[in-house]
């Protein structure tokens, strides 16, 4: 037997594994609290839910002193709950009226708000349904300690729960390893909390992760979206082998850090991050990035009930940038649309520029904060999805007159090339460009015509994708501009060689694989990849690219201890690598 699978939502990548521990949930005692002391017992309930709101308070500031802004944002709004009049009068009836404890009434009056929230149909009210939740179960906890769960010393755990707070994630014991919930989703605060922490987190799991055994064994694959309950031996050993490696690689990137991203017969390569955060960054950076090649602002603003302000932007941006230094920032402009519609943009079918174009308005206060928070950084403006110079000419104009108002100078714009007509046109998108990007996952699913979000390997090394880049590339370089991949293919043991080969100057990557990246740039020999890709070029077909490059692949794979499951190449039975889509 190879366990069972439960599927649900990819939340926060990454592999663990561990023993269940069930959050219990926390249900209403039923006892009855006499006249005469439902006074006292309202005293019991507001101290607990002020104390409550004073933890979240003390746990928002902590995260904004790690430069977590965002966590710490959405923390306290939790605290604000805690004061909310109309819980304090909930609260007050049910035990004033009702005769129910302290816990009880908190409880009750918190699911009774929770609910009213979850019933309108707006993602981001039904996100503050599960905060509600999670402060109402904080403070009954306070209010009745004794019904707490304690954590098993000394076991790796994987936490599974109906749905958890953002501070219920932050506040974590060191020994939870990764979550599963019945509930929530990508968008949920605790997921977004959970990916800045690095923590792998399902979500959407339903009743079957509640049914699961206190201390049963799980692994919990956050990328593929999925729990293994009682595994094999084979399937449990593989993944820990998969941990491991993970960590002993993050420890290698640290000690090289320092060392140059250049193959052995002397071509430099610039390894940049992808990120949304400031944890990404600070993991990337404690890896030698040298820089970020792809800020995807869109991602904090997923459960948006209207386009950001300015002010929304600069709290997203100015915490990141500041971290940054002098180095490189690619900062992307929103690319909504697709898989990331937030609320207010549901039904719309325009993506990434041609959306924002059409809200002028959005875009500017966008481009406005990006230049007031650029610190010292070598900025860079990437626009997604563009289509044409026409679309380019725009966006630069809209860049120069967010520059005029606040009196800075334009940085570089690039476009992000994804679509079949953006390669074709690429000459022509080059002439008006500071720099070029090329989205891989996009690109190669727009090229053969196939999901991008099919389980499966990359199809990057495509003959067909791989001349589109070539035809992107060779643009860039008769411009003389820098060229990066920021795509998922940049981080692809097959794919990787094959763009170094092509002449691609940057590979953007997940902050968990710059290290391995930056390995594989020294195990190389541009002369020989460069060959490679020229062959690949003539192929008829993906898999014999992949049996070209095979050679070269196992070399990398060797390098890394056999990393397969890092590397982005499925383990049997969904066991799958911790990777991101730009």
């Amino acid at each position: 037997m190879s366990g069972r699978e439960l599927r649900g939502v990819p939340a926060a990548p990454g592999i663990a594994v561990g023993v269940v521990r069930q959050l219990a949930a926390i249900a209403p005692s039923g006892e009855r609290v006499a006249p005469e002391q439902r006074a006292g017992e309202l005293e019991r309930a507001r101290g607990a839910l002020e104390e409550a709101a004073r933890q979240l308070e003390a746990l928002a500031e902590r995260l904004a002193a790690q430069g977590r802004a965002d966590d710490a944002e959405i923390v306290a709004t939790g605290a604000l709950m805690g004061r909310d009049p109309s819980l304090d009068q909930a609260v007050g009836l049910f035990i004033l009226e009702g005769g129910l404890s302290a816990p009880d009434s908190i409880l009750e009056a918190s699911a009774a708000q929770a609910d009213l929230l979850a019933a309108i149909p707006d993602p981001t009210l039904a996100a503050r349904a599960d905060d509600v939740r999670s402060l109402g179960r904080r403070a009954a906890l306070l209010a009745a300690p004794e019904r707490g769960d304690p954590a098993v010393e000394g076991r790796d755990e994987i936490l599974i729960a109906e749905d958890l707070g953002p501070a219920d994630v932050a506040e974590l014991e060191q020994g939870v390893r990764g979550i599963a919930l019945a509930g929530g989703g990508a968008t949920a605060h605790a997921a977004i909390v959970a990916r800045g922490l690095g923590l792998p987190l399902v979500a959407g799991l339903g009743s079957a992760a509640l049914a699961l055994e206190s201390g049963e064994l799980v692994v919990l694959d956050g990328a593929a979206g999925l729990v293994v309950a009682s595994p094999s031996r084979e399937r449990a050993d593989a993944a820990r082998e998969a941990v491991e490696r993970s960590e002993r690689a993050r420890t290698r990137a640290r000690s090289q850090r320092d060392l140059p991203a250049e193959t052995v017969d002397g071509h430099r390569v610039t390894v940049l991050a992808n990120v949304a955060g400031v944890a990404e960054l600070e993991l990337a950076l404690e890896a030698g990035a040298e820089g970020i090649g792809l800020l995807r602002t869109e991602l904090g603003f997923l459960d948006a009930g209207e386009w950001p302000s300015e002010e929304d932007h600069m709290r997203l941006l100015a915490p990141i940038l500041d971290a940054l230094g002098s180095l490189p920032a690619t900062v992307r402009v929103l690319d909504f649309g697709a898989d990331k519609t937030p609320p207010f943009l549901a039904g719309e079918e325009r993506r990434g520029i041609e959306l924002l174009l059409g809200a002028p308005e959005a875009l500017g206060a966008q481009l406005r904060a990006i230049l007031r928070a650029r610190a010292n950084t070598d900025l860079r403006v990437l626009a997604p999805m563009v289509s044409s110079p026409v679309e380019l000419a725009a966006t630069a104009e809209a860049l120069a007159t967010a520059a005029r108002d606040v009196g800075a100078p334009v940085p570089a714009l690039g476009p992000m090339i994804e679509t079949p007509g953006a390669a074709c046109g690429a000459n022509l998108l080059a002439h008006r460009a500071g720099f070029m990007s090329i989205g891989t996952n996009d690109l190669s699913a727009a090229v053969l015509g196939v999901d991008r979000f099919a389980p499966g390997v990359s199809l990057a090394h495509h003959p067909r994708v791989l001349g589109a880049i070539a035809a992107t590339v060779r643009a860039a370089q008769r411009m003389g501009i820098r060229i990066e991949v920021c795509g998922e293919a940049a981080s692809d043991p097959t794919a990787m060689p094959l763009l170094v080969g092509l002449g691609v100057d940057e590979l953007s990557v997940a902050a968990s694989r710059v290290g391995t990246v930056r390995a594989w740039v020294r195990e190389l020999d541009h002369g020989q990849v460069a060959e490679l890709a020229t062959e690949a070029l003539w192929a008829t077909s993906p898999e014999a690219v992949q049996a070209l490059v095979a050679p070269v692949a196992q070399q990398l794979a060797s390098a890394e201890g056999g990393d397969a499951v890092a590397q982005g190449v499925e383990r049997p039975r969904g066991v799958l690598a911790a990777g991101g889509q730009p």
